[in-house]
């Protein structure tokens, strides 16, 4: 629907960068958050994160560990940071590129970079390797994405109103209900060296992009029951579900290598737990306070995974039990789990009757996104965008090739 060939794909970009990037700012704060809070969500717990659940990760051979280098050779290539520690690193107020007077520089380039990132879930640790993999094609998508983001947040600043306090209000009071439990927005926006004042100016630009976006769209009409049937019968593999189970645990932790004394201690202490639980103590309380895996902080709640996602004997507990009843006390390499299960679903296939809101809402969603993309084709077409030299110019937009320079200090 977006067309074909790179133009097509490198304008399919843009578009979804501008929606979920500028539209949705909140969100993308909470995901740089991320960062520094690691905050997670259900499915980060259903991704078998916790400790005591996921079969132990695979060290990275030496060949894995030397592809950061290897790919961040080509990282510079556009102009944006390279990761390469030996490379020569260019100064955070280097210019990348110019959208109609407003620079990206390599500083501000890398903060995008971190930030989407966070997004995928990349832990902190691994941030550098993954940039360092990802190369020359992280660069082109945060260049990609600055020109669409500065050139539509520049059309909405120029023919939409401004947003309100009171819409402002609404979803600054949205973004507090995703923070992590415990953190306060003041806490949060101190960790990313932000003020009060700069979120909210952030929010009402993002404001203003949604009401153009809503604008622009607004002519079409939703798709019809004809394409929703089209859309299921030709995906029909898409809608088939894994049997799957939701269960929360407590993890006494033990290691494998432990003697059987402490082996012996450890069971000892589950079993004392599945007593309490059996006179009527509390699970989740429970969790918070006995076990040693990082779920006991959401009462041991382990979120939903499907069969292959948790060691064997967790595995196999957990699918056989009686949904709402404790079981008894199941032993693995790390130590000794009661588990609670709570809900299952079984493999199938899911009717149309119970996606065809789901389907007919992305189907809508890209003729959106395609006539959007129509809009800013022509946004990039009248546009003035200068790279530095080497950066390499954008398909769409006439292109002033410039020398590298210094991004002017603050006066």
């Amino acid at each position: 629907m977006f067309g074909s060939g790179e133009d097509g794909a490198k304008t399919r970009k843009d578009v979804i960068a501008v929606k979920y990037e500028t539209l949705a700012i909140a969100l993308s704060i909470c995901a740089m958050l991320s960062c520094v809070v690691g905050c997670g969500s259900k499915d980060d717990a259903s991704s078998s994160t916790a400790e005591g659940l996921s079969e132990p990760p695979t060290p990275p051979t030496a060949s894995e560990g030397s592809s950061s280098e290897g790919s961040s050779s080509e990282g510079s290539s556009n102009g944006a940071p390279s990761t390469n520690a030996s490379a020569e690193q260019p100064s955070p107020d280097t210019v990348i590129v110019t959208v109609d007077g407003k620079s990206l520089t390599t500083g501000m380039a890398m903060g995008m970079a971190q930030e989407m990132a966070a997004r995928q879930g990349v832990p902190p640790q691994m941030m550098e390797q993954f940039m360092g993999q990802m190369g020359a094609r992280l660069n082109e998508q945060i260049v990609d994405q600055f020109i669409g983001r500065t050139l539509v947040e520049n059309e909405a600043a120029r023919v939409m109103p401004a947003a309100s306090d009171e819409e402002v209000d609404v979803v600054l009071a949205r973004l507090k209900t995703t923070l992590p439990e415990g953190m306060t927005l003041e806490a949060a926006l101190a960790a990313q060296n932000q003020t009060e004042a700069e979120l909210r100016a952030s929010i009402g630009a993002s404001e203003q992009v949604r009401k153009l976006y809503e604008e622009k769209t607004a002519s079409l009409q939703s798709c019809t029951d004809e394409a929703v049937n089209a859309f299921y019968t030709n995906n029909v593999e898409r809608f088939k579900t894994e049997e799957s189970i939701t269960a929360s645990h407590i993890l006494i932790s033990c290691e494998a290598s432990a003697d059987e004394a402490a082996h012996a201690t450890a069971k000892a202490e589950a079993e004392a737990v599945l007593v309490e639980l059996g006179e009527g103590g509390d699970f989740a309380e429970l969790a918070k306070t006995r076990s040693s895996c990082p779920s006991k902080d959401r009462g041991g709640v382990l979120g939903t995974f499907a069969r292959g996602k948790m060691v064997p004997e967790f595995e196999a507990a957990a699918f056989s039990q009686e949904l709402g009843k404790v079981g008894s006390v199941v032993k693995t390499q790390f130590g000794y789990h009661i588990i609670l299960a709570t809900e299952k679903v079984d493999a199938g296939q899911q009717p149309l009757e119970a996606v065809s809101d789901g389907i007919r809402t992305q189907i809508d969603g890209q003729a959106k996104d395609e006539l959007f993309t129509s809009f800013v084709d022509s946004l990039r077409e009248n546009a003035t965008i200068a790279y530095a030299a080497g950066a390499g110019p954008a398909a769409k937009a006439p292109v002033v090739e410039t020398p590298a320079t210094e991004a002017p200090a603050a006066q």
